[in-house]
């Protein structure tokens, strides 16, 4: 007799959970039928999987490769489902992509709003993830696709590269780097910029950035979102790096900004969509992707003005690696 599929989604729920109350939660059953199950498992097995200590069951020997191997057969059954649907050419279900955290805010609304009008069958559920943690899930099986920004580590994965959004600097009002016109790289060369925290691949590309400019920032300014990123600019701490994609939102008339562009070479990020390579769905994904790049290229007719030329988001047509600049991450 074979564990069921059930119950090795019980078993993950609590290796991840740690607390039987939680995994009932996530597997919407009680408490004592989830327990019941996992030690019906744990006697098929003939050895206890956890140890049952408090305030957080841990895992034992036994139960870390078994919950690794539970891991991968519940993501080959979900690809199993997956072939089928896509065999039979189905637009339904649920898709769950995961976005980093400075692209969400900015592209995702009208982008919702245009999948449900083309696929009304389909759920989206989105989760906001720093990229380190979107790979780990995407690879696990906990989300389908990834909306993230180069550069990364894409062994066993596969996707188109959509778009390169410029960045564009943003100062305060009498800053020595608010002058209203285009910036040339090497002016930021030195300067003391606010960043993201660690962890953001925003950060990143913007020390890419200053380092292609000849130096590293002098900040030790940090931020954890873009919206504090540029609070922290208003108030008059230094200038800050943003993707064009942002400036609607967080740069506004009377708040005493000024947005300067890179001009007609700027430095950028390389935005792409990516899956695991063994995925039943690709044409499926490859059709989301195409939707993905249209809706980003819209986004050209709202940009706002800034000194230099207006930022302009350029489509990208091939597949993987495409890094035009060395700061395109």
């Amino acid at each position: 007799m074979l564990p069921t599929l059930r119950q090795l989604e019980y078993i993950v729920a609590l290796a991840d959970s740690g607390q039987f109350v939680e995994a009932a939660r996530v597997c919407s059953v009680s408490q004592p039928a989830l327990s019941k199950q996992i030690r019906e498992v744990e006697e098929l097995l003939g050895v206890e999987l956890f140890e049952r200590a408090r305030p957080r069951v841990l895992l034992t020997g036994a139960g870390e490769e078994v919950v690794a191997r539970a891991r991968r057969l519940l993501l080959e059954a979900k690809e199993l489902v997956g072939a089928a649907r896509a065999y039979a050419g189905a637009r339904q279900g649920t898709v769950r992509l995961g976005v980093i955290p400075t692209i969400a805010p900015y592209g995702l609304p009208g982008l919702l709003a245009k999948f449900r009008r083309l696929y009304p069958e389909v759920a989206f559920a989105i989760e906001e993830l720093q990229t380190d943690d979107l790979l780990r899930e995407l690879r696990l099986g906990a989300i389908d696709l990834g909306l993230l920004a180069r550069p990364f580590e894409d062994q066993g994965l596969s996707g188109p590269d959509l778009i390169v959004e410029p960045f564009v600097l943003v100062a305060p009002a009498g800053h020595p780097l608010s002058a209203p016109e285009r910036i040339a790289t090497d002016e930021i060369a030195g300067a003391s910029l606010i960043l993201m925290q660690d962890g953001h691949c925003l950060r990143d590309q913007a020390m890419d950035v200053c380092r292609l400019a000849g130096s590293p920032p002098a900040t030790t300014v940090t931020a954890a979102s873009v919206a504090t990123l540029v609070r922290m600019v208003e108030s008059g701490l230094g200038a800050t790096l943003l993707p064009a994609s942002a400036l609607s939102a967080e740069v506004r008339p009377g708040q005493d900004l000024v947005a300067r562009s890179f001009g007609d070479d700027p430095p950028g990020r390389t935005l792409t969509l990516q899956w695991r390579a063994s995925s039943p769905a690709q044409e499926w994904y490859t059709e989301l992707g195409e939707v993905l790049r249209e809706h980003y290229l819209s986004l050209n007719a709202t940009m706002p003005e800034v000194g230099g030329p207006r930022p302009v988001l350029r489509s990208l047509r091939s597949t993987q690696g495409a890094t035009p600049r060395p700061s395109d991450a």
